[in-house]
């Protein structure tokens, strides 16, 4: 009982632990929320131009993916980012490298297609001199990205990937004093072929990427007036909440104004500029106080749910140590009523071999008392089976006394014949401290026994020193304690 009792509380108490751990491990799903969750916040640290932060998120996303390889591509497709905006070019490529053979093998395309396009992006951006331009590279990875894009229906994917490809024909003109008109036409339908699908998409990040290469081809071409145009049509047609894309385009604007000699219009769009920067710097500090304010609602929320968890932990443990004292209390209980019953028993059996023994002590001979000496005297040398066989045999043949009482007594031949047995006596042994108990001398005994006194004194000396004992009188004494009298 207490055995099962001491599992069902083990158990019981593993399941709250487990329920309550901080540690326990999480779920797939809970995982992937996770690592999606630090993949976005890193994404906003970017925007806020906060990349150690940026990064610090993206690595623990990728230590909490494991092995799971999409998980990780996307982790490492965060970290890439990262080092792109932070200009660590070197670092970003070997993580693309790493990130594009993982996808490859499990077939993701969708994150295969990103990962390309950063590949073809830091070709472009190797663009420093005609030595060292790897345009065509950045081609060829770009082109397979919105391959793999359309594939997989991935829309954000197919717009870096057309913005990048006119980013790489507009560098094929860097160097070329004419440019070449083919490549600059090239250029600026597959801009126009990602602007059209940042519009579908309704992304202002996306958006203002086409707005950064049209300014571009805009002025490798000399284009100042058709950029002009351009930039006003596209600021008529934004929200006026989007202050970020509105002063980028009034950058622009100032330096095109300047250009063409419109310095009126210059100043006035730089204060606009300044105006929609302040809009947006205030904008993103209101996103980050409501940012602040919910992570705090939902880690309050979290709080008080782990309280209301550990109450219940509390409860539940008291309900089971209450259980198991209770289970405890029981048990005790019943042993002790069983153990009275058994005492009660024992008793019974004294008082009713009292009674016989007390009628029987004026003529033993014949009687059960004296049935009970004899055996008692022969104990000694009976195995426990054998006592308790005469015993019994004995509570059968007579009336006075019952099987109680016979199991009584011959518990108590038992322990004493084990109390001799360790003694270690031999029978002759048994024989002399008995006839000395009758008063006879070592003499009378050795005559009664035919052996000499001095083997008799012998005797007496082994009986003394098993029996620990230093005379006669002694012996006699501790003979009767132990029942071989």
């Amino acid at each position: 009982m207490k055995r099962v009792l001491l599992l069902f509380i083990s158990a019981a108490l593993l399941a709250r632990l487990s329920a309550c751990s901080p540690d326990i491990k999480i779920s797939p799903s809970e995982n992937e929320t996770q690592v999606t969750s630090l993949i976005e916040q890193a994404s906003k640290d970017v925007s806020s131009q906060n990349y150690d932060a940026a990064m610090e998120k993206a690595l623990r996303a990728l230590d909490l993916a494991g092995d799971d390889p999409l998980l990780k591509v996307r982790a490492l497709e965060s970290i890439i980012g990262v080092d792109i905006m932070a200009s660590r070019d070197e670092d970003a490529w070997n993580k693309a490298m790493e990130a594009e053979a993982l996808a490859r093998e499990h077939g993701f395309k969708k994150e295969l297609a990103a990962i390309l396009v950063f590949k073809a992006k830091l070709c472009s951006y190797a663009e420093i001199s005609p030595e060292t331009g790897r345009n065509d590279e950045g081609l060829e990875y770009a082109t397979e990205a919105l391959a793999l894009a359309e594939e997989a229906g991935a829309l954000e994917q197919q717009c870096e990937a057309c913005y990048t490809i006119g980013s790489l024909y507009i560098n094929k003109n860097r160097w070329s004093d004419p440019i070449d008109q083919n490549i600059y036409q090239t250029a600026g339908e597959w801009l126009g072929r990602g602007q059209a699908l940042a519009d579908s998409c309704d992304d202002a990040r996306l958006r203002r990427y086409g707005i950064l290469f049209r300014s571009r081809w805009f002025q490798q071409g000399d284009r100042n007036e058709e950029a002009i145009k351009y930039f006003e049509e596209v600021m008529a047609s934004l929200k006026e909440t989007d202050h970020l894309t509105i002063s980028s385009l009034d950058d622009r604007l100032v330096r095109l104004y300047t250009r063409t000699g419109e310095y009126q219009k210059a100043l006035d769009t730089h204060d606009d500029y300044v105006f929609h920067t302040q809009k947006y710097i205030l904008q993103k500090q209101d996103e980050t106080l409501q940012e602040m304010q919910t992570r705090f609602e939902v880690q309050e929320k979290e709080r008080a749910l782990e309280r209301s968890r550990y109450r219940t932990g509390v409860l539940i443990l008291a309900l089971l140590l209450a259980t198991a004292s209770i289970i405890l209390a029981v048990g005790n209980i019943r042993k002790i009523r069983r153990r009275n019953v058994e005492l009660q028993r024992v008793n019974d059996a004294k008082e009713e071999l009292i009674q016989f023994l007390a009628k029987d002590l004026k003529n033993p001979i014949g009687t059960i008392s004296g049935k009970i000496a004899d055996l008692s005297a022969s104990a000694a040398t009976l195995s426990a089976e054998q006592i308790r066989s005469k015993c019994n045999q004995l509570a059968k043949n007579a009336e006075s006394i019952n099987t109680d009482v016979a199991s009584y007594v011959g518990d108590v031949l038992i322990r004493r014949s084990q109390r001799i047995a360790d003694i270690g006596l031999s029978m002759r042994e048994i024989q002399i401290i008995r006839l000395s108990a009758e008063g006879l001398t070592a003499a009378q005994i050795a005559e009664r026994l035919f052996l000499s006194v001095h083997t008799i004194n012998t005797h007496r000396q082994r009986i003394y020193a098993k029996m620990g004992v230093g005379n006669v009188s002694e012996m006699i004494r501790k003979a009767g304690e132990l029942g071989i009298l």
